[in-house]
């Protein structure tokens, strides 16, 4: 089989279509013209992924901003109380809501509407991910208890997202769950009440599933202040036939350090390993991608591994798509060379 090749999500912004993605998250387009738009760009990601060379691809996630700032238009039950700064520069530049009562997500969250979207474009989309309960709720982090009391049904939203996409065809799914991962690696989550959490995400999900930890990054800084893969692998072993593949981020050198707790992921379980960073604009060489990557093949064994980056691509501007593009580029020239 060899090394594959993966994204976690989002792809960088094409440039010819910045200014009206811009356009499209400030609300100033018509649904007409934000579904063609967003077609578009899809478009453009499916076709540049499979011209690199990957070896599975996604729609790009455009209907996303920032990740999560785009999340509280699909939800109820929450009330804005500090709007977003003009330029998304680090975590405290995001919108602050209230909540003010049960959350609901009536129209679903989005993800679901981009799959019917896209699924159709030349190449069709081999994966759709969706954030996590936690990242859904990242507006609204400072009321743990609220968000704590409601969780069951945060929960719920996530996994009937998952089913449906899953449901309408889409071979592999991918829960994105940084904040889960920071929270575990922080000593503020147990790994039982992760596994718990994500499970329940995943429950009943017809179709390949991944589940995605990193740190945290926003213009290229972390949220976790201590940066581990370890404790990951100890709420990975508590899903076993739950997840298929795990993206771990491991790319930092702290993470690295840790590697050898890789051995303990279940044994039917593959990894996806973020060794390219995401957040950092050094190119890194083939050689070195291709000796991490080797050092991995001696861990989990070559059929088990894709390659990946870190994290994904999509807060970038279009002016970034050089550097990214030849860390995508070495990326899948280290795995053929495997």
């Amino acid at each position: 089989m060899g090394v594959r090749t993966t994204v976690v999500g989002s792809w960088w912004i094409p440039e010819r279509h910045e200014g009206e993605l811009a356009r499209l998250h400030r609300g100033e387009l018509s649904d007409e013209a934000a579904t063609l738009l967003l077609k578009r760009a899809a478009g453009d990601a499916i076709l540049e992924q499979r011209q690199l060379g990957l070896s599975e691809w996604t729609g790009g996630e455009y209907q996303t901003s920032a990740f999560v700032d785009h999340l509280p238009r699909f939800l109820t039950g929450i009330a804005l109380k500090r709007a977003a700064q003009p330029e998304i520069v680090d975590y405290d530049d995001l919108a602050g809501y209230s909540i003010v009562g049960n959350i609901e997500a009536p129209r679903g969250l989005g993800y679901l509407d981009a799959y019917l979207r896209e699924r159709s474009l030349e190449g069709g989309v081999s994966k759709v991910a969706v954030v996590s309960p936690l990242e859904m709720t990242i507006h609204e982090a400072d009321q743990p208890d609220e968000i704590h009391r409601q969780l069951q049904a945060l929960i719920g939203i996530v996994n009937r997202e998952l089913r449906a996409i899953a449901d309408a065809g889409c071979p592999h799914v991918q829960l994105d769950a940084p904040v889960v991962g920071i929270l575990v690696n922080m000593g503020q989550m147990s790994v039982e009440q992760a596994a718990n959490l994500i499970a329940g995400c995943l429950d009943g999900v017809r179709a390949r599933k991944t589940l995605h930890f990193c740190n945290g990054n926003l213009g290229g800084k972390p949220f976790s202040g201590k940066l581990r893969l370890a404790p990951w692998v100890e709420v990975l072993q508590r899903l076993e036939g739950v997840v298929d593949v795990a993206l771990l981020e491991c790319c930092y050198f702290a993470e690295w350090l840790e590697r050898e707790s890789l051995a303990g992921l279940p044994k039917r379980m593959e990894l996806a390993a973020g060794i390219v960073s995401e957040a950092s604009y050094h190119i890194e060489p083939m050689s070195k991608i291709r000796a991490r990557a080797e050092g991995l093949v001696r861990i989990v064994g070559e059929d088990r591994l894709w390659l990946a980056p870190s994290c994904g691509l999509g807060r970038h501007p279009a002016r970034d798509a050089p550097v990214l593009r030849r860390k995508v580029e070495n990326l899948v020239a280290a795995a053929a060379a495997i």
